[in-house]
């Protein structure tokens, strides 16, 4: 019988680990500012490998021929370990860097955000410059959808026949989904990709299951 973990302490672990995990964004973003008569525009896009940051940033310069400058950043990975600025002929710092700053600030990665900029005719400077293009990116993001990062693991759960159902009980409550099953004389096991957040709270509920081992 399992009776070693109730609910409410399995989810509390689910929350705590969400909150303390890098997100992404579900769909693309948009947003704006002007500034004395510089427009802005802002353009997030969920990535997940370096080869598609160059067909977007190429697609954005077809659309706005017209733009002064396209500059962007972007984090890839489970961590945001990989990243990258460009400020595209603005002041050093002034572009790529805010950008990038607004990124980390919301706890994204695999995102890319390219701010296009229209000359209005007047000069920001470099201050002013930050601002612009870091808020443009905060402008999009107040629109944006965001999800927790999966960080998938593979494990494996080995159980008796007799216990089977019992495993399979916590397995279904999890929504965990086994993509190869092994059958022994004495029983048989599981194995499965399962994202980080939830082994642990699957550890401690077959802990309370006789006979069912987690390699």
């Amino acid at each position: 019988m399992v009776g070693a973990c109730r609910c409410t302490r399995c989810h509390f672990d689910l929350r705590f680990q969400s909150m303390n995990r890098k997100k992404q964004l579900v769909a693309p973003a948009y947003g704006q500012l002007r500034e004395k008569g510089s427009k802005f525009l802002a353009y997030l896009y969920p990535i997940t490998q370096l080869e598609e940051v160059a067909p977007l940033i190429e697609q954005l310069r077809h659309e706005h021929p017209t733009a002064r400058h396209w500059c962007y950043a972007y984090r890839l990975g489970e961590g945001g370990e990989v990243y990258r600025i460009n400020d595209d002929g603005e002041p050093a710092g002034s572009a790529g860097r805010p950008i990038l700053h607004a990124l980390d600030s919301a706890g994204l990665t695999n995102t890319l955000a390219v701010v296009i900029r229209y000359f209005g005719g007047t000069l920001l400077g470099v201050r002013g410059l930050i601002d612009a293009y870091g808020g443009a990116v905060e402008d999009a993001l107040t629109a944006s959808r965001l999800t927790p990062v999966m960080r998938w693991r593979s494990l494996k759960v080995c159980c008796s026949y007799v216990h089977m159902a019992d495993l399979q009980k916590v397995m279904n409550e999890l929504q965990l989904k086994p993509n190869q099953t092994t059958y022994e004389n004495d029983g048989l096991c599981f194995e499965f990709l399962a994202d980080e957040m939830v082994i642990e709270p699957l550890k401690v509920r077959l802990s309370g299951i006789f006979g069912v081992n987690v390699l």
